[in-house]
């Protein structure tokens, strides 16, 4: 096949180009995904049998807090004109990745199976990111019915993994957690501080994993839209103590500032459609991989 891969450059882009080798990987200087005319010539220059859209405007719940309209306009954008052009070029499958964050905020009853998705809006200190990847399942959705395409998505659990130096600033919090690590051995620190009071509760995916998963989704044919996520789902607290015991060797204080937010409390998703259609799957474990990813940037 002829496959498109957006995003590649990216924490799990980097890893599916190395089960792909093969794919068109053009980075955000040779095709702004944002701009209409470049897209549409782009992908009517090409005839790709699959798209596999990871590119996003991602980061932190503090910047997407202070950046919220730059959240939803390059989200908005970057998703409806890669799926409306690789529709009119004559693509036939596409898989977007969305996140967990897109999920209602009021559910009361976990794990949340894909059914869920919209009764309620998302969390507020989300609200714009969450709702520009929820209206690409939308879009997603009425181009698989309306023309019978192979057009669906994955909602993965929050990701962690090796970041570029320009998103290192803006990281979703188990890379936070490592850099802050790392600057308090640097600094000789005996502490660190986290945001709100540690209470919330995350599953957390490396993110060669969901590289792996999206590989073996391609190799099955999958047509379906299904949550993906380790079982495991551990408060803030608990996994900076894991964090603390794989890079600090145990020997670290975490404070937290309870002026900060804490965002959505629970959000963990059911995986049944997973292990139904990717079988036997196995995710590296939490503490194995904060470790090497620590190792990655204390070695490099």
């Amino acid at each position: 096949m002829k496959v498109l891969i957006t995003g590649s450059s990216g924490m799990v882009g980097r890893s599916l180009k190395q089960f792909i080798p093969n794919a068109f990987t053009p980075s955000s200087k040779e095709l702004d995904l944002t701009d209409s005319q470049l897209v549409k010539e782009y992908f009517h220059a090409h005839n790709f049998d699959y798209v596999i859209h990871l590119a996003a405007y991602v980061g932190s719940l503090h910047d997407n807090i202070e950046n919220s309209t730059s959240y939803f306009d390059n989200n908005i954008l970057m998703n409806t004109l890669v799926t409306k052009y690789a529709y009119e070029s004559g693509v036939k499958n596409f898989l977007g990745i969305l996140s967990t964050c897109i999920y209602p905020n009021s559910l009361t009853k976990f794990p949340i199976t894909e059914d869920k998705l919209h009764l309620g809006a998302p969390h507020p200190s989300l609200m714009s990111y969450a709702y520009a990847k929820r209206s690409h399942a939308v879009q997603l959705q009425a181009y698989k019915e309306r023309f019978n395409l192979n057009y669906n998505y994955l909602i993965p659990c929050n990701l962690f993994g090796v970041v570029s130096k320009s998103h290192e600033k803006r990281s979703h919090f188990v890379n936070d957690l490592i850099f802050k690590i790392i600057d308090a051995q640097k600094n000789e620190n005996n502490f660190i501080t986290l945001f709100g009071d540690g209470t919330p509760l995350r599953q957390f995916m490396l993110a060669s994993d969901l590289a792996r998963v999206i590989n073996e989704y391609l190799k099955q044919d999958c047509n379906y839209s299904f949550n993906v996520a380790p079982s495991i789902n551990l408060s803030v607290h608990e996994i900076a103590k894991i964090a603390i015991d794989e890079c600090a060797n145990g020997m670290m204080d975490i404070k937290y500032d309870n002026t900060k937010p804490n965002g959505q409390h629970r959000k963990d998703v059911d995986t049944s459609m997973l292990k139904k259609y990717i079988k036997n799957f196995s995710f590296t474990n939490l503490n194995e991989g904060i470790k090497s990813i620590y190792e990655h940037y204390t070695t490099n």
